[in-house]
């Protein structure tokens, strides 16, 4: 994962340990990213109310991806918030993101994330955006969802995040064990996955779930290494199947780990 280190926020990283032994790791300034982004989003609601505009969003990240103008640490630092959360959106859909980049960029590899923004301060902050050109030659990127139907489809994950205490907490606060705690809370979660039915988290388990998918590469690795496969995360399933499965996945939890889902 993405390693710019600051002062301002406390190295904390928790580890995962497979049944093998294979040993992998989120670390806390991954989940301070990406809630940094959370927060720019929902401060600049304009992305998802206006059409047009979230349109032409879409169509700049395509442009970049295609000419894959954000695979370096330099190129991701530069990255306008608005293109920032189009990418995000993408990787929330592993499966998709993987196969769109194997199938469509030249060099068949997934584009990995390799910065990480801890703080909204001087060479930290968000650049402006400025839409990309390329004098090259013509190339293109068509992602195989909806991209702009699928950042409308997070507006209740924003709405969800506004009423928790991470989107005013100060991030310089969190104690090493309750970050701990999330992230084995996810690995368990993770754990419950087959190919037989779907899971569906809680809130917090889809924040820190949501924080390992913008590191394509460790999630991959991870969620083979947890529960056999390469888990995705559908965000289009109706309420209905939803609330089903999040009554299922609560009994197998209860069932697996002999504690209520969410209470641990």
């Amino acid at each position: 994962m993405g390693n710019s280190y600051s002062s301002s926020i406390s190295y904390i990283e928790a580890k995962i340990q497979t049944s093998d032994g294979q040993t992998f790791e989120i670390p806390y300034d991954a989940l301070v990213d990406h809630i940094l982004l959370l927060r720019q989003v929902i401060k600049h609601s304009e992305i998802w109310q206006q059409e047009k505009k979230l349109n032409s969003f879409v169509e700049d990240y395509c442009r970049r991806m295609a000419y894959q103008a954000f695979t370096t640490h330099r190129q991701q630092r530069r990255l306008p918030w608005q293109i920032e959360w189009i990418w995000h959106v993408h990787r929330l859909h592993p499966i998709a993101y993987s196969n769109d980049c194997i199938n469509q960029l030249p060099d068949h590899k997934v584009v990995d994330k390799n910065y990480t923004r801890l703080r909204m301060k001087k060479h930290q902050h968000y650049h402006s955006f400025v839409p990309f050109k390329s004098i090259k030659h013509r190339s293109t990127f068509i992602p195989s969802l909806d991209l702009a139907s699928a950042v409308l489809r997070q507006i209740d994950f924003l709405q969800k995040f506004q009423k928790h205490n991470l989107f005013a907490m100060n991030l310089q606060t969190m104690k090493r064990d309750s970050f701990e705690k999330m992230v084995q809370n996810y690995v368990s979660f993770v754990k419950l996955a087959n190919n037989n039915g779907i899971i569906v988290p809680t809130f917090e388990i889809d924040l820190i779930w949501h924080t390992h998918m913008r590191f394509p590469s460790s999630y991959q690795e991870t969620s083979k290494a947890l529960c056999g496969f390469l888990l995705n995360h559908d965000d289009s399933i109706e309420d209905n199947v939803l609330t089903d499965g999040y009554q299922k996945t609560a009994d197998r939890w209860k069932s697996t780990y002999n504690v209520d889902y969410g209470k641990n």
